[in-house]
């Protein structure tokens, strides 16, 4: 299979995933308010099940990859995102909306580890960190697009999730097309991991917990919160979502990136300017200039420092491509879970600036860590 042809698969479905069934519960969340009132520890907690879901989806992804076939995975991701996405769109009440969410939830961790094992078993290796960091930009994508929909049809927030759910039914059937039935032998026989293997991600466990808790708030609020912002231009409150997932296409770029200069520099740029767009948001969010560089800078960084915890899974965990990248972006996805709840709760009792101050700090604190250079 040609590198070119799994992008154009798995692009289109980690934007459906990611950004339709997962992120757009913050661009959406002011809109889902007018009709389903909650406080914001309830919304934490809501946005929370997608995180928890993720966690549940990609640790079964991980135990089976080896006996269940990527292709019936990415399958059960499809159908899990249609599912979710209809189930929120006729949600009455925040149970519901809550069991959308999770059911949506679960096809962002069936989604991701199976297009590593495919990429590892059948793109020639010069070309896998550039697959890869493609494929995950597909959030980006997914981020765009909900904003355009959003801004399209104003606040029929269920017509949105209808339109959503349509357009995840065609990205399933185009990916159950298009994917190889078959797994290539090398790859069915990585079943397991050494223990040198988990000593050596000591650092990106705890880096990617970090950065899943300072990345958290942003998801969540950072559109509720520049709403909110009276002295805010109008059409950031528009376009915000928008220019995340734009900027976010930079992020794809992460691959090449890693192989020009070395992934400690781009580990180390990617989360300075991740914790640096919170920060600005916290201090000055109505300032015209700011307020369009924090989206842009946040879009940006996220998607390239999750296609560096990409390269650094799969550096660390040779054996299974699976878990090399199902446990960074698992650990990443418990700290947005733990981080989406506190965050519901500081923005209840201090607000929106602390927050996003505080929690840019959190994401400063995780520039101590080094990953290894990545052997070619």
């Amino acid at each position: 299979m040609k590198a070119h042809q799994l992008i154009m698969a798995g692009l289109p479905m980690i934007a459906v995933t990611y950004g339709l069934s997962r992120f757009s519960y913050g661009l959406m969340l002011p809109y889902i308010n007018e009709s389903i009132h909650m406080e914001q520890s309830t919304s934490g907690i809501i946005s929370s099940l997608s995180y928890l879901a993720y966690c549940i989806a990609i640790v079964a992804v991980m135990v089976f990859s080896n006996k269940v076939k990527s292709k019936t995975i990415l399958v059960t991701a499809g159908l899990s995102s249609v599912i979710g996405l209809g189930v929120i769109a006729i949600s009455p009440n925040p149970a519901v909306l809550g069991l959308g969410i999770f059911i949506a939830g679960l096809s962002t961790g069936l989604s991701s580890p199976p297009y590593a094992d495919i990429v590892s078993g059948h793109i020639e290796r010069k070309l896998q960190n550039q697959t890869n960091s493609w494929i995950n930009s597909g959030t980006s994508i997914g981020t765009a697009f909900t904003g355009i929909i959003a801004i399209l049809m104003t606040d029929s927030w269920r017509e949105t999730y209808l339109v959503f759910m349509i357009i995840a039914v065609l990205v399933l059937l185009t990916n159950y097309k298009v994917l190889p039935k078959h797994q290539k032998a090398e790859q069915e026989k990585a079943a397991g991991w050494s223990k040198k293997e988990w000593r050596r991600s000591t650092q990106l466990i705890l880096a990617s917990l970090l950065l899943g808790v300072s990345s958290s708030a942003y998801w969540t609020f950072s559109r509720d919160f520049i709403i909110q912002v009276e002295s805010a231009p109008e059409y950031l409150g528009e376009w915000f979502w928008v220019i995340i997932g734009t900027a976010g296409l930079l992020g794809g770029t992460a691959g090449t990136v890693i192989n020009k200069a070395g992934i400690k520099r781009a580990y180390r740029l990617s989360v300075f300017i991740l914790a640096t767009s919170s920060l600005l948001l916290g201090i000055s969010p109505d300032h015209p200039m700011t307020g369009f560089l924090s989206p842009m800078l946040f879009g940006s960084a996220y998607i390239f420092v999750t296609g560096v915890l990409i390269v650094w899974g799969i550096s660390v965990f040779r054996t299974n491509p699976s878990l090399g990248l199902g446990v960074p972006f698992l650990i990443l996805a418990l700290g947005q879970a733990l981080g989406s709840i506190l965050s519901g709760l500081i923005a209840g009792v201090f607000g929106y600036y602390f927050l996003f101050a505080g929690f840019s700090l959190i994401g400063y604190v995780s520039l101590v860590f080094k990953p290894a250079e990545v052997r070619q």
